[in-house]
């Protein structure tokens, strides 16, 4: 956060997702009313040294590092903040003044403080007082936030040995003064929100999270069978792939492959950030790397696809979406995975929560000259610029809104570009987009097109075999395991 960003919020005044507070030498007694409440809601901003009426006050600048320290050690309290959740606040020099800024994410559990659950609105923080209040908050938490689901039959051995050893360097290159790093493993876990009590079955035991974050590989693909990401280059055969990668492991292992792919197939462009060499490459597609799985919706069977093409690189994951529509790039997007994306925070592998995507986008100006697009629906996708120089006859399509899934590759060499707008100008609605779904997926299956298009099966086979008697697709492998894929060379793009 700098003082630009933060005059953004400051301008903007309080509402349901900003908060200013006085603080000249002391944290004010209401502070974590409004921590929890925005927990408990959609998250949002506090800036310390602000009155309501957005005039700047500061905190006395020898009382600044104690007082982010008190945040920090009450935030992972569990008698002020229970379930405790980590806050790292920062400081802001504004206008001669120092200011204590801090985002807090929506999570995905129900918080108290002082024994009471507060919920936010436009007027402020105010305690839920009803147990039928209570109880629908649990339920709207427990409905949206699926890495909460506990596996009581996880154990130990489930937990890929060096893992947390491997979460601790990382934290510790952060923080070296992390309050976690003290902690055993079942502590470690509890505070992360990783282990947790489920009433629904009255018991206790690993998350969601907990297994995608440090599960072994075997643990991950006992309970989640379907879990995969797929990670392709397609600069010269846009049919199949040059170069691919399969993950399957856990997040904290696979973000670090992912990486490693994009580092061997995407230049290192020069950059000077004053005096400072700065890697514009590791700065926006580490921080895209780590969006795409934050946002990812772990029950859901699709697989998580990143594809590198000449003049773009794009994700799809499943998703849950807080709103279906584009996503401006200077505003936050919200974590669908809380304790996976605090995770991340605390290991340095995502920007602070809230800035990620303000970050790609400014960055991506001046790595490409564009700027990314996001759309957040059941499909999250990011599309990021690699370069504004490609001959329009080998760029790879664009992004269409607000179809979710209509993400156009090309398949330059083969099916060059005019051949493809023929081909679409051919279809209608319906057949373009699953045309467009196994073009950007060759090889997916049919419950995997339907379940992307929310597409009922009887029309996805009336569509399907459209498709085959126009001999744009065709079917390779077995009934139970074999694909869709488009033909090399179509026989005929007629209606």
């Amino acid at each position: 956060m700098d003082e630009k960003e933060l005059r953004k919020i400051i301008r903007q005044g309080e509402s349901l997702t900003v908060e200013f507070k006085r603080a000249k030498t002391a944290l004010p007694d209401n502070l974590f009313e409004s921590v929890a409440a925005f927990l408990n809601r959609n998250g949002g901003h506090i800036v310390l040294g602000v009155t309501d009426d957005k005039k700047i006050e500061g905190v006395a600048p020898n009382c600044v590092e104690k007082l982010c320290k008190q945040i920090a050690n009450l935030s992972n309290n569990p008698e002020k903040l229970d379930p405790q959740n980590l806050i790292d606040p920062q400081v802001v020099d504004y206008k001669d003044k120092k200011l204590i800024y801090f985002f807090v994410p929506a999570s995905s559990q129900v918080h108290k403080t002082g024994k009471k659950v507060f919920d936010r609105s436009v007027d402020g923080d105010f305690v839920v007082k009803t147990q039928s209040a209570i109880s629908a908050m649990y339920l709207r938490k427990s409905n949206s936030y699926t890495e909460n689901t506990v596996y009581p039959g996880l154990r130990e051995i489930d937990i890929k040995r060096g893992m947390l050893k491997k979460a601790k360097d990382l934290i510790r290159s952060i923080r070296s003064n992390h309050p976690w790093l003290k902690l055993n493993k079942e502590d470690f876990f509890k505070a992360a929100g990783l282990i947790r009590y489920d009433s629904t079955i009255g018991k206790s035991g690993y998350t969601l999270a907990a297994l995608m974050l440090f599960g072994t590989d075997e643990a991950i693909s006992s309970y989640l069978p379907y879990y995969k990401i797929e990670a392709i280059v397609r600069k010269q055969d846009l049919m199949r792939y040059d170069d691919r990668l399969t993950v399957t492991c856990n997040l904290i292992d696979g973000y670090e492959l992912l990486n490693g792919f994009i580092e061997k197939h995407l230049p290192d462009k020069f950059y000077l950030d004053g005096k400072t060499r700065l890697s514009l490459r590791d700065k926006i597609f580490r921080e895209v790397i780590a969006n795409m799985l934050i946002h990812r919706e772990y029950m859901n069977p699709i697989p998580t696809t990143l594809v590198i093409y000449k003049d773009k690189l794009v994700t799809n994951n499943a998703n849950k979406p807080f709103a279906y529509e584009k996503i401006a790039s200077q505003l936050c997007s919200y974590p669908k995975n809380p304790h996976i994306a605090t995770m991340f925070a605390q290991m340095g592998f995502a920007e602070y929560l809230g800035t990620g995507i303000r970050k790609i986008s400014d960055l991506c100006e001046i790595y490409s000259g564009l700027k990314p697009k996001f759309v957040d629906n059941d499909i999250f996708i990011a599309e990021i610029p690699l370069t504004d120089h490609v001959p329009e006859g080998e760029k790879s399509g664009g992004l269409n809104v607000p179809v979710n899934d209509t993400l156009n590759g090309t398949l330059n060499g083969t099916l060059n570009g005019t051949l493809i707008k023929n081909i679409k100008e051919s279809l209608n609605a319906s057949q373009s987009k699953v045309f467009d779904f196994i073009m950007r997926n060759p090889g997916c299956m049919g419950k995997e097109i339907t379940g992307a298009l929310d597409m009922p099966r009887d029309t996805f086979n009336k569509i399907i075999r459209s498709l085959f008697e126009k001999k744009i697709i065709e079917r390779r492998g077995s009934k139970k395991t074999g694909g869709y894929w488009v033909k090399k060379t179509p026989m005929s793009t007629n209606s």
